[in-house]
């Protein structure tokens, strides 16, 4: 997909041609004509290809992307912190508040639907107004929806806190993945979605931990006074250090779009381009080439708060619905059901551990409770060197072995093992509290699913950025959608299912479903570059109204 990266927001949004390299995704990541020539390994392709302008982040030093990237990391830490920290002292709700265990997965599964339609409601805003006013202004609804937990003492404000907090934390799904586009390289974007996925589970399984002592010692309310505190250090973050990441091309201080976008082989384009050989069209980007004479940005101009991107209305309408449309894409589809089956199976964990760990033969404390999420969390620990590091490493050594070229689909060698473990997992959870097993046996199921979940998870959702490039901001957005809309359905029927058919047998059909959608990746192994290859039309319409990394 050459020059793909070279194209300007308003290119997209101003009917710029869109064509392809045989298939969506399919690059090249070793230039072979330097391997020819020299006899060795060829010279690394960088893709995107960044501009000559040094303000493009893709230019930028990796300290200072790393810095940016860590800001970010931070404030997807504490958004899931928040979001999964109420189910610790659920036992504190009932004995003082006087709700029930179902109305308490009544409130998790609406915080769920909040998070479905956030995706929807607030991320075409960064598309059309930049990444940073979208974290600046979530961040504020955040930090008093945080003082509102602390306060809450009736089941409706519990709705009502669930769902503005479901709406408002959905940002910390998708943008985040914008963020990665914008900052780092098709050979970099494993490791880094590995390490995203490190602080959501700190967030998801640490937080609660820290939350389960304070709880028991300060009181359930101080859990969230502790959140007001740490969404107050965000909010000085990002309003005085977070750089925008979304990139306009300039000319003589204006945006425009730049030429046509030449993506194309074996066919021609929609305005007539002719073929062109996939290694001679990336040959020539091998390396940057910074222009010197354009001046760095100054603080005030990197600290602006909006980036506008030039486009109708329309086009900004467009996508608000373009994320569900993309949905009948197969490799989207795909990893909106991994997303929305692997969080609803954790929420099913999560709201079950709460309820049986309280009571009979375990009888923890809210303390003790909080430690259980220790167990995914090791599992996750240990997935991310193999979701994140090895990934990069083997896609760069099987490009090596095809020529150069990288298909998308070698992310997913990677994602067959944990689609074994993972529902091995569940089976152990639920025979383990179906026959009162000691607590180490349910947690270590919980463990190996910690490693599923979190290995595919980055797997799957680096595959979805890696063919979609120029649209990577439009199918996320259904991704999530979906994946927070099963989790809501699940998560308010768990509680009359394992009342119906008993935890063994619920867990049990949860683990057959798992590894079911789990081992879809071998189908999309098997034929994902031919289904790429047939919806490549469909996917050129939506990316032309897509600002790709630009928007």
């Amino acid at each position: 997909m050459v020059g793909a990266s070279e194209r300007s927001a308003a290119d997209i949004e101003s009917g710029a041609v869109v064509t392809f390299i045989e298939a969506p995704g399919t690059v090249v990541l070793e230039n072979s004509q330097s391997k020819l020539k020299h006899g060795q390994d060829g010279t690394l392709v960088l893709y995107p290809q960044p501009s000559e302008d040094p303000n493009d982040p893709l230019n930028w030093f990796y300290f200072r992307k790393i810095v940016n990237f860590s800001l970010v990391a931070f404030y997807v830490l504490m958004v899931f912190a928040f979001q999964d920290i109420p189910v610790i002292v659920f036992q504190d709700y009932v004995d003082q508040l006087g709700v029930t265990y179902g109305q308490l997965n009544n409130t998790f599964g609406l915080n769920c639907a909040g998070l479905a339609l956030g995706c929807l409601m607030f991320i075409p805003f960064s598309i059309k107004y930049g990444r940073r006013p979208v974290y600046i202004v979530t961040t504020f609804v955040m930090f008093f929806t945080t003082i509102w937990q602390a306060r809450l003492r009736t089941y409706v404000s519990m709705m009502g806190v669930n769902l503005v907090m479901g709406l408002a934390g959905a940002v910390a799904d998708t943008i985040v993945q914008m963020t990665i586009n914008d900052l780092f390289y098709l050979h970099q974007r494993g490791t880094m979605n590995a390490i995203y996925l490190i602080f959501v589970n700190v967030g998801v399984y640490l937080a609660p931990v820290a939350a389960g002592y304070s709880a028991q010692s300060q009181g359930w309310p101080w859990i969230y006074w502790w959140c007001t505190i740490f969404f107050g250090i965000v909010m000085v973050i990002f309003l005085f250090i977070y750089e925008e990441t979304k990139y306009m091309v300039m000319s003589e201080g204006k945006e425009v779009p730049t030429s046509e976008v030449l993506i194309g082989e074996g066919e021609k384009g929609v305005q007539g381009n002719e073929k062109q050989p996939v290694e001679n069209a990336t040959a020539a980007h091998s390396t940057r080439q910074i222009d010197a004479s354009i001046p760095l940005k100054s603080y005030r101009q990197r600290m602006t708060l909006i980036t506008k991107t030039p486009g109708t209305f329309k086009d900004f309408l467009r996508h608000f619905y373009n994320p569900l449309l993309m949905l009948a894409i197969p490799g989207v589809a795909y990893t909106a059901l991994q997303y929305g089956a692997f969080l609803s199976w954790i929420s099913a964990v999560a709201t079950t551990e709460s309820d049986f760990f309280s009571s009979d033969p375990y009888d923890f404390s809210t303390s003790g409770i909080g430690l259980l999420n220790l167990a995914p969390f090791i599992g996750a620990v240990v997935a991310a060197p193999y979701s994140g590091p090895l990934s990069d490493w083997s896609i760069i050594q099987l490009a090596k072995r095809n020529d150069g070229i990288y298909e998308p689909e070698m992310r997913l060698y990677l994602a067959i093992f944990p689609a074994l473990v993972g529902p091995a997992g569940l089976f152990l959870y639920g025979f383990a509290l179906a026959h009162d097993a000691h607590w180490i046996a349910p947690m270590a199921g919980v463990a190996l699913y910690g490693f599923s979940q979190a290995s595919i998870q980055a797997l799957s959702l680096t595959y979805l950025m890696d063919s979609y490039e120029e649209a990577s901001n439009i199918p996320i957005f259904g991704v999530c959608f979906v994946r927070n809309a099963i989790a809501a359905c699940i998560v308010f029927a768990v509680s009359p299912w394992i009342e119906g058919m008993g935890m063994y047998n619920t867990f049990v059909l949860l683990g057959c479903v798992a590894l079911f959608v789990m081992l879809l990746c071998v189908p999309i192994i098997i034929w994902g570059k031919k289904l790429r290859i047939l919806c490549k039309g469909r996917y050129a319409a939506y990316a032309k109204v897509q600002p790709a990394r630009r928007g």
